[in-house]
């Protein structure tokens, strides 16, 4: 994957590559550098902004699942990172405010990769 330094990596080519984490990274900082702020993305949530595959209970099926903060749409190339970067930090995105039922909607956006997470975050 290093030859192609100049295409982008789909979430699928980066979760099945075997490129380093500081390989990843640049790419990721050089993709949001190019991209800049993108004014139809939502806001992220405050103060729960950022989740873990623990803090989800390491669900293994794609899905919608209801948590504390509301409803959470996970798809099956959030779970392909997270498994081969089970560290992973995923940012939460509110899609939706449900009407008629307890909660929002979310789902996950961008991520980044730690190596070790605090105490806080598992």
């Amino acid at each position: 994957m290093a030859d192609d330094i100049d295409k982008p990596w789909t979430v699928h080519e980066l979760a099945t590559s075997k490129a380093s984490l500081s390989e990843i990274a640049a790419r990721l900082a050089e993709a949001e550098a190019k991209a800049g702020p993108n004014p139809t993305e939502p806001a992220p949530l405050s103060p729960i902004n950022k989740i873990t595959w623990a803090q989800v209970g390491r669900v293994t099926e794609p899905g919608r699942y209801i948590f504390r903060f509301g409803w959470l749409t996970i798809a099956a190339e959030d779970l392909a990172v997270w498994e081969q970067y089970p560290n992973a930090v995923f940012t939460l995105f509110r899609t939706a405010t449900v009407t008629g039922e307890a909660g929002e909607e979310f789902r996950l956006g961008t991520f980044e990769l730690r190596e070790n997470i605090s105490l806080s975050e598992k």
